[in-house]
C-alpha cells in the first residue's frame, strides 16, 4: 500500500493526528437533543500506552499531539482518555503546525523532516505538504491517498493509529 518505507524513529521528533477519519469513521450520530457522537476504537488507546512505554525504553524525545478543526468537545474529551494532547477548533491547521514548529525548534528544515502528520481530507492536505512524512488511512479522499508518503492497509476508525504505531515501534523493534 505504501509509496515509502516508515521513517527511523530516531528521525521524527513530531508525529500530529487528525482526529475525525483517523480515529473514528468519519461519520458523526446526532441525537434528537442535537448532541453529536462518534465511534472511536479502542485498540487505538491501547497504541498509546505501546508508544509511551516504547518512548522511555528508547529514550526517544517525541511530541505528539492531536490536531482537529473540529469544535466538538468529544474531540478533547477523547484526547484526555487516551491522555494526549489536543488541539481541537483550529481554523487553519497549517498556521498552526508552521507556529508551533517554529517554536520548538527554529530550524526550517528540521522542523519539517522530523514531523509525521497522519491525516484524511482535504483539510489535512497543506499540513501533509509540509510533513517530512505523511499517512492516510486506506479510505482517505483521493488526493490524500495521492500525496501520502505511506497509505495504511485500514480504514479510519478501524485501528489505523494503532496500525501505523504498532508498524513504527515494530519495525525498530531490534536497533
Amino acid at each position: 500500500m505504501s509509496k515509502n518505507n516508515l521513517p527511523f524513529w530516531k528521525e521524527i521528533h513530531t508525529i500530529v493526528f487528525d482526529f475525525d477519519g483517523i480515529f473514528t469513521d468519519n461519520k458523526v450520530y446526532l441525537s434528537q437533543n442535537g448532541e453529536e457522537n462518534v465511534s472511536c476504537n479502542r485498540s487505538d488507546g491501547l497504541a498509546f500506552d505501546l508508544l509511551r512505554k516504547f518512548i522511555i525504553s528508547k529514550n526517544w524525545k517525541l511530541n505528539y499531539f492531536i490536531l482537529s478543526t473540529e469544535k466538538n468537545p468529544v474531540v478533547k474529551a477523547r484526547a484526555e482518555k487516551l491522555n494526549v494532547e489536543c488541539f481541537h477548533g483550529v481554523d487553519d491547521k497549517m498556521q498552526f503546525i508552521s507556529n508551533y514548529m517554529k517554536n520548538k525548534y527554529r530550524d526550517p528544515q528540521k522542523e519539517r523532516d522530523g514531523l509525521i502528520y497522519m491525516g484524511n481530507d482535504l483539510n489535512d492536505f497543506k499540513c501533509m505538504e509540509y510533513a517530512g512524512f505523511s499517512v492516510a488511512p486506506l479510505d482517505s479522499h483521493k488526493l490524500i491517498l495521492e500525496i501520502a508518503d505511506y497509505v495504511l492497509p485500514v480504514k479510519g476508525g478501524e485501528g489505523c493509529v494503532r496500525n501505523f504505531l504498532e508498524e513504527l515501534m515494530l519495525l525498530h523493534k531490534l536497533d
